[in-house]
């Protein structure tokens, strides 16, 4: 078994050189996408069967792109054997459909996030649209909707529909190259997103559950006022689990690698729990909607990252109920929170 390449002063993956050596076995391709992170690391595991980890959007970019990033590392997508979906956003699996009918390849998801993105369209405007129609519980302007649709429609456009021939889940294996990865769910930036990791060296595709750099953002499972489910307690949960996994590096969706796994867990859980802090001070004293959270905490917000944000403050809220710091009740159709 390869080992992975060791910690230097240079990181392993440099986004900005396209192709970066992890391993003896493993290339990380890193494409541009139109999203604050710049690029997405795309993973090519050589052997039997040669498999590539996610895909990159169709947003600006498509399979002849990405075709031409995957020859700098020697792979021409022909001879892609397996393609495995860490999770069901676009800048992971948009361009999975192109790269199936070119190749012919398994594709593996998780057995959550695998049927939405057999089903995309319906299943993201679904999900726009319930938040749409909670806009007014949520206290979010009607013009923000507005303003935001052109954005939404671009986000359909950057995937097209896949169906995943294996659906996976906690504890199964996935045999890729010449590496056994055990299937470790991680929900909460989607509810059905699975990380990879090889037992025998410590290797981690961990994809976006922990990055470097930033906290993903949680996805928001059910938008109905009554029975609102953010995934930000999965996260939480998850980032317990994998904190002491004994890894010897971190693979993430974007940007650099990781070989101190606790201290970055770590770093993110201060990081929500201090955000859980300032959402509970900013409805101290006084009642706010989450939209008037979102608008305390990020003043100035452009309308396209208004949906980004109010999954944010949700999921803060929703913690912060399950610990009894917050209460919410109606007034005119508008959830209102305060703190107890």
């Amino acid at each position: 078994m390869a080992q992975p390449a060791p910690q230097t002063d240079r990181f392993v993956i440099e986004p900005g050189d396209v192709v970066s050596r992890v391993a003896d076995d493993i290339v990380c391709v890193s494409v541009p996408i139109t999203f604050d992170v710049k690029t997405v690391n795309i993973y090519v595991v050589y052997g039997e069967p040669l498999t590539l980890i996610d895909t990159g959007s169709r947003i600006n970019y498509d399979v002849d792109d990405l075709a031409g990033a995957l020859r700098q590392a020697g792979v021409e997508i022909p001879q892609v054997q397996q393609l495995i979906l860490t999770h069901r956003h676009v800048d992971h699996f948009g361009l999975a459909a192109d790269i199936q009918s070119r190749s012919g390849c398994t594709v593996i998801a998780s057995t959550v996030d695998g049927p939405f993105m057999e089903h995309w369209e319906g299943m993201i405007l679904g999900s726009r649209e319930q938040l749409h129609r909670q806009g007014q519980a949520f206290g979010i302007p009607e013009e923000l909707f507005t303003a935001a649709a052109q954005f939404g429609k671009a986000i359909v456009a950057a995937a097209e529909a896949v169906k995943s021939d294996r659906l996976v889940k906690e504890g199964d294996s996935v045999r890729a190259g010449g590496r056994d990865l055990r299937v470790i769910e991680c929900p909460g930036h989607t509810e059905g997103l699975i990380t990879f990791f090889d037992e025998r060296d410590g290797t981690w595709f961990a994809n976006d559950h922990v990055l470097r750099h930033i906290t993903p953002n949680p996805d928001v499972y059910d938008y109905d006022p009554e029975h609102l489910r953010s995934g930000l307690p999965d996260y939480v949960r998850a980032l317990n689990k994998i904190r002491d996994l004994p890894v010897s590096i971190v693979l993430p969706g974007h940007g650099h690698e990781m070989t101190d796994l606790p201290g970055r867990v770590d770093e993110i859980l201060r990081h929500h729990e201090e955000r859980a802090a300032r959402v509970q001070g900013w409805v101290t004293g006084t009642e706010r909607t989450i939209y008037q959270v979102v608008m305390e905490e990020w003043p100035g917000l452009p309308p396209t990252s208004v949906h980004l944000a109010v999954r944010e403050i949700i999921g803060h809220l929703v913690l912060l109920e399950e610990a009894g710091a917050v209460r919410h009740r109606w007034q005119e159709g508008a959830l209102l929170y305060s703190a107890t």
